[in-house]
């Protein structure tokens, strides 16, 4: 015995097309601001390892050429033997001038980034001008 009346309707309604359509509304007004961060976030600490890498190649030329680099900041910018260096979007701050000396080592010091709103330090520990990065708290976050 078959049912005149029993047609099967296939897709789906539009009321469950809405409410799918807000759940990921939802989900997307979440999440996108959060990836929006991270990858900001990583944006910066590429520029802060850009910078690092620039700092391990002036030790390593100190070594092989036997120089000695004075490495200081003005302006925002990293100062090498008075020839400034600068990096796009970053404001570099030395507190005390560091050395570092013909055989490839240094009398230490820090270095501080301000990216974004982010802050690095990349340290050079003495006496064999081991470097190092660190991200501090971002500005909004305390000292």
């Amino acid at each position: 015995m078959r049912h005149k009346d029993t047609k099967r309707k296939h897709g789906f309604t539009l009321i469950e097309i809405l409410v799918a359509v807000a759940i990921l509304g939802i989900l997307f007004s979440v999440t996108l601001p959060v990836s929006y961060e991270l990858f900001q976030s990583y944006k910066n600490s590429l520029k802060a390892q850009e910078i690092l890498l620039y700092l391990a190649s002036l030790k390593r030329e100190c070594f092989l050429y036997s120089e000695e680099k004075n490495i200081s900041s003005a302006n925002g910018a990293l100062v090498v033997n008075g020839e400034e260096k600068r990096f796009p979007d970053v404001y570099i701050e030395v507190k005390e001038p560091i050395k570092l000396f013909k055989n490839g080592t240094s009398n230490g010091g820090e270095v501080e980034l301000k990216i974004g709103k982010e802050k690095y330090k990349i340290i050079i520990k003495a006496p064999f001008a081991e470097l190092s990065l660190e991200r501090v708290k971002p500005y909004g976050e305390g000292a």
